[in-house]
């Protein structure tokens, strides 16, 4: 990331929206692998399920594993809808306090105006390295987490803290860069703010009720 920040001399403002468009696909990834890998298990794991919900008990493995298709279906689709929307919405606030080029997709006028998914397409075009530096990054997170609560990681992390520290420190970062640099501030600040991001802690998380790792162990 501080790599394409210095070569492509990124301004704050297009790292705010790659730290948007990342957070989006990452997102977007946690519900994927999850509800493919709740099909692809569905059957192997029937004893999670029937300890979690009694009733499927009387369910035989073969039926089961068919009807929870269109459930888990339904559940990632619903989960994609939510993210968009909630991505939308920050998507709103960066086009006010983060506007760049092109306005007609980044703008305070712009992003309200476009369909979610033209600045996305847009974004990931250019700033593909981005996603995929991410999602190698928590790769990890991707193969390992019980699906079902994997659909609201992105919730249940501390991910939304760190975004929101590094925001607070922005001006700070950009004013003392300006006064020391000058022209070069923006890049330099993204730099900073990459350290503060990466330096503070992640919050691991316990493993409950991991419903791959019994049949990953057999």
């Amino acid at each position: 990331m501080s790599y394409l920040a210095v070569v492509q001399e990124w301004s704050l403002q297009e790292f705010c929206w790659c730290v948007w468009l990342s957070g989006l696909f990452y997102s977007w990834v946690c519900v994927v692998t999850a509800v493919i890998q709740m099909m692809l298990t569905a059957r192997t794991n029937k004893d999670y399920y029937d300890a979690e919900v009694p009733f499927i008990k009387r369910i035989p493995p073969e039926i089961f594993a068919v009807a929870i298709i269109p459930v888990t279906l339904l559940v990632g689709f619903i989960a994609l809808y939510i993210y968009c929307w909630i991505f939308s919405f920050y998507g709103l606030f960066l086009s006010v306090f983060a506007e760049m080029q092109p306005l007609d997709l980044f703008g305070r006028n712009g992003f309200i105006n476009s369909d979610f998914f033209t600045p996305v397409t847009y974004l990931a075009g250019k700033y593909w390295p981005m996603i995929v530096a991410t999602l190698v990054a928590n790769a990890d997170v991707f193969l390992r987490r019980n699906p079902w609560e994997r659909i609201a990681l992105p919730f249940k992390n501390n991910e939304i803290l760190r975004i929101h520290i590094m925001t607070l420190a922005m001006p700070f970062l950009a004013m003392m860069t300006w006064a020391l640099f000058r022209d070069a501030y923006q890049q330099l600040t993204i730099i900073l703010l990459i350290g503060i991001f990466f330096l503070i802690p992640k919050k691991r998380l316990k493993e409950e009720n991991v419903v791959s790792s019994g049949s990953a162990s057999e």
